[in-house]
């Protein structure tokens, strides 16, 4: 796995949590109403990328140690993400 891959994984993970954090901020202003629905939507979206970066990696890479290593890379980002969020929206 390149140091590229690593760097580009991690922005990916940086900009989704920006993406939240700003995002509930601007629901809720706007709709506090609608805070739930843009939690789970974000959920939803941050999940299926987390599991569809590994899937495409892993149908591109030529190698099965990489691609473990990139699925334990994303787990460790995605368990980070969460706790970032759930530490800054407390």
């Amino acid at each position: 796995m390149s140091l590229l891959t690593i760097f580009l994984t991690v922005l990916v993970f940086t900009l989704l949590t920006v993406v939240y954090l700003k995002g509930r901020r601007v629901v809720e202003n706007s709709a506090p109403e609608s805070l739930v629905k843009f939690h789970f939507i974000m959920v939803a979206v941050r999940f299926l990328f987390a599991v569809t970066a590994v899937g495409i990696y892993s149908l591109f890479s030529s190698n099965r140690e990489d691609t473990i290593y990139f699925a334990a890379l994303v787990v460790i980002l995605y368990l980070a993400m969460i706790v970032a969020t759930l530490i800054l929206k407390h």
